[in-house]
């Protein structure tokens, strides 16, 4: 059943429709009412665009002719939009692709994962079509200066303890395919380690509390990348995490975790750590540094 909410705003994109003009969008879904309104909706901006039904389609469209945006619905026949994604997104030649994952799944649990496997944006259905067309343009706009060489080589921000900072870092992290000689696995480990560490602030730095920001240096430089990531929270003692994994004992915490009504895992600090060159904490242990040489 289509789930659209209310039309789009028609005064709002008479100049946009022209700058757009021509660029090719890929909707990916297996509801043939909404994929109709969705493309409809797309043509009325002055994008050309088409639909596939499930993701193994969407893989084979997107090796034959590279669209400038993707649709993606997440539950789909055969290979759901996560894997679409991920195998899109940790790949050099389809990386800049922006895809867009639009689905009926809104809990935490599917925004986190839709946004570990390289979505630059995620919508939930029923959704509005401005703010879906704006998340469009966005994203558009965002690719076309990293063709352009107009990419950022060092950055700082800050943002609240919510999903959109790492939907930011997703969009950073693309830089990566285009500043950097880092191969498409290097690449993919960076990220896990960074929005691990994002996470790790989120939860462990900051409490999840929303008054509190998590900020992010960014540096690019001839030999290495770099991220700095600070919380604002008390911080802790780097040395003694007893809830956290380490290398003598990795699964000696999960007793702790139990006793203290924590989630399975703990594992980020220590496979984050192999992620990287260089890893550390400061003293206060609410700022983490990673660094990762080029060549190495």
């Amino acid at each position: 059943m289509a789930q659209v909410v209310s039309q789009a705003n028609p005064s709002s994109s008479t100049k946009s429709r022209q700058m757009k003009k021509g660029d090719r969008i890929l909707v990916v879904e297996d509801d043939v009412d909404l994929g109709g309104l969705l493309c409809d909706l797309l043509r009325t901006e002055g994008y050309d665009a088409f639909r596939v039904d499930d993701g193994d389609q969407a893989v084979e469209r997107v090796a034959d002719s590279p669209p400038d945006a993707i649709v993606l619905d997440v539950m789909l026949p055969g290979m759901d939009g996560f894997e679409v994604c991920q195998r899109l997104k940790f790949r050099r030649d389809t990386n800049l692709i922006p895809i867009l994952m639009l689905t009926a799944l809104d809990d935490d649990k599917a925004r986190g994962k839709g946004l570990r496997v390289g979505a630059d944006r995620y919508l939930t259905k029923p959704f509005e079509p401005d703010a879906l067309l704006s998340e469009i343009r966005h994203t558009l706009e965002h690719r076309r200066k990293l063709q352009d060489g107009n990419v950022r080589t060092a950055i700082q921000f800050q943002m609240h303890s919510d999903g959109r900072l790492r939907e930011e870092l997703n969009d950073m992290l693309s830089e990566l395919f285009m500043q950097t000689p880092l191969s498409e696995e290097d690449v993919g480990r960076i990220r896990y380690a960074v929005l691990e560490m994002v996470q790790n602030a989120v939860e462990w730095g900051n409490r999840n509390r929303k008054d509190l920001e998590v900020s992010v240096s960014y540096e690019v430089t001839k030999d290495f990348v770099k991220f700095v990531i600070t919380d604002q929270g008390e911080g802790f003692n780097p040395d003694n995490i007893p809830h956290a994994a380490n290398e003598e004992d990795p699964v000696q915490h999960m007793s702790i975790r139990e006793k203290l009504g924590l989630r399975d895992g703990g594992f980020g600090i220590l496979i984050s750590k192999g992620m990287v060159d260089e890893f550390k904490y400061n003293d206060a242990g609410n700022q983490v540094t990673l660094i990762k040489y080029f060549g190495k």
